[in-house]
């Protein structure tokens, strides 16, 4: 089910792995499964980059050797949330002062099914109601890839 409000985006989906997995698809393997399309960088993306670590940096690098910052780690509790400060504005650019927190929840489901529960939150601090809804059908493209390589 997917809700589109003017403050945020949510998605939820069951995806055929672990908890322990899912988590560590999303947050370690993300290079896999980010589509290089989505990005910020003046030159194509060569690698998504996510540091495991609370406070660690969201990013991207290009081909042109420069990096383009998307956020930070805000919560790390492995295997069960993470909660991402995404730092892109309506423009889609990086603006250090924009918070609005990416939450994923990992919930087990059995052994082997993990459903996860995702929201973009606080997203009236961007400008302009397109941005959003072109924010909610690339997240569901992306938590679309995600789901294929988690299932992998």
């Amino acid at each position: 089910m997917n809700i589109l409000n003017l403050t945020s985006i949510k998605k939820e989906l069951t995806v055929e792995a672990s908890q322990a997995t899912a988590f560590k698809v999303f947050t370690q393997k993300i290079d896999l499964w980010w589509p290089r399309t989505h990005h910020i960088g003046s030159t194509p993306m060569t690698e998504m980059v996510l540091e495991p670590n609370l406070n660690g940096r969201w990013y991207s690098r290009h081909e042109d050797g420069a990096e383009a910052e998307v956020g930070y780690v805000h919560t790390w509790q492995p295997n069960d949330l993470l909660v991402l400060i995404w730092q892109i504005n309506g423009d889609f650019k990086f603006d250090p002062a924009l918070v609005t927190e990416v939450e994923v929840h990992f919930i087990a489901d059995g052994p082997k099914c993990t459903r996860i529960k995702f929201e973009h939150k606080n997203l009236d601090r961007l400008a302009g109601t397109k941005a959003v809804e072109s924010m909610d059908q690339g997240w569901g493209h992306i938590m679309d890839l995600y789901k294929q390589t988690a299932e992998l």
